[in-house]
Order: C-alpha cells, then sequence, then structure tokens
C-alpha cells in the first residue's frame, strides 16, 4: 500500500469534512434504509391479514391488494397492550394510572396525523362501564386461522375509511402464558 503524505491526507481530509457537513445540510444522502422484515408472531399475523386483505381487494372492499408492516403506529397499540401486560389481565379495570397512559396515545396520534391518515384498529375493546369502573379487554387471542382473521379483519374494516390503508402495525401482548394481536391500520395523506 503507498504511503500518503501530509499533503495527500489534507486534501483527503478537507474533502470528507465538505462531505459530511453537505449530508448534514441537507445535501445529497443515501436513502433511508428498508424496514426491518417482521419476524416470528408479527409475520405469521401479517401473511394471515394479508390473506383475507387479498380476498377483500379481489371483491373491491379496500384499495390496496396488500397492506405493509409498518411500526410507526406501534406506540400506541404497545401502550394499550402494555397496561395488560402490567396488570397481567386480559379484562382490566382502569386505574388512574392507566388513564395517564392512555393519555400518551393523543400526542402519539398528533404526531401521526402530521404524515398519516389513521383508520381502524381491532384487539382492544371500548371501555365499558361507569368512569370510576371502566373496563377494557383484550379481544383477540393470537391466531392465524381464517375465521378468526377475518373476524379480525372485519373489525380494522369497522371504521369505513380503513379500505384505504395501505400500513399496518402489529402488536402482540402477552399475558397469562396467552398471546393476543392488537393492530391498527394507516394511509399515508398523500394517497
Amino acid at each position: 500500500m503507498k504511503e500518503m503524505n501530509r499533503r495527500e491526507f489534507l486534501t483527503l481530509s478537507g474533502a470528507a469534512v465538505v462531505a459530511l457537513s453537505l449530508a448534514g445540510c441537507g445535501g445529497p444522502s443515501a436513502p433511508p434504509a428498508p424496514p426491518a422484515a417482521p419476524t416470528g408472531k408479527e409475520a405469521e399475523l401479517l401473511a394471515a391479514i394479508n390473506k383475507v386483505w387479498k380476498e377483500k381487494f379481489n371483491a373491491s372492499k379496500v384499495d390496496h391488494e396488500q397492506l405493509t408492516l409498518n411500526q410507526e403506529a406501534r406506540g400506541a397499540i404497545k401502550i394499550q397492550g402494555g397496561i395488560f401486560e402490567n396488570a397481567k389481565e386480559s379484562v382490566h379495570k382502569l386505574t388512574p394510572e392507566d388513564m395517564v397512559e392512555l393519555g400518551k396515545i393523543a400526542a402519539w396520534e398528533h404526531t401521526m396525523k402530521q404524515k398519516y391518515e389513521l383508520g381502524g384498529a381491532a384487539g382492544v375493546s371500548e371501555p365499558t362501564g361507569e368512569e370510576e369502573n371502566m373496563e377494557i379487554s383484550l379481544t383477540y387471542e393470537y391466531s392465524c386461522e381464517d375465521a378468526v382473521v377475518q373476524k379480525f379483519v372485519d373489525k380494522i374494516l369497522e371504521y369505513s375509511l380503513s379500505r384505504k390503508a395501505e400500513f399496518i402495525s402489529i402488536y402482540c401482548p402477552v399475558v397469562q402464558s396467552n398471546t393476543y394481536m392488537i393492530a391498527t391500520v394507516f394511509w399515508n395523506k398523500t394517497a
């Protein structure tokens, strides 16, 4: 290997500094890395959902043939799932601490709405009962069986605009050795 003299070293170093500063100032940069491929239960569930989604597409009930896993919306569904995981129960009476956690979803939703339109979700019930006795529950135990996934997708599509969905976020909380599934769909604002 050829040894560099001081002048060559300074020239190359200067070029590197200029390139880095341009990248930091909005100059040309490498495209973002593609999202990591889903693994395990998320991958299995995504495949099962997309099988049903394709049937919905063929029946002209959704706009996109497949959903792409995009975990940007996972924050909110993980907050919900975390409440059940921390309580170690799949049916849970909401506490003041839970309400604080659920309040964090509003901040997440505000950030998401700058880029995406939000659609339907499935996996957590609407709160029931009086304010001081409100209860929520996990509604879908993890399953990739067609009948279960069909009901799960139908629940997501109860929100009529969900038909435009192109992305899905998935979270699979584990409570008392049982795995459940929570998902939400969304799409780009420009779509």
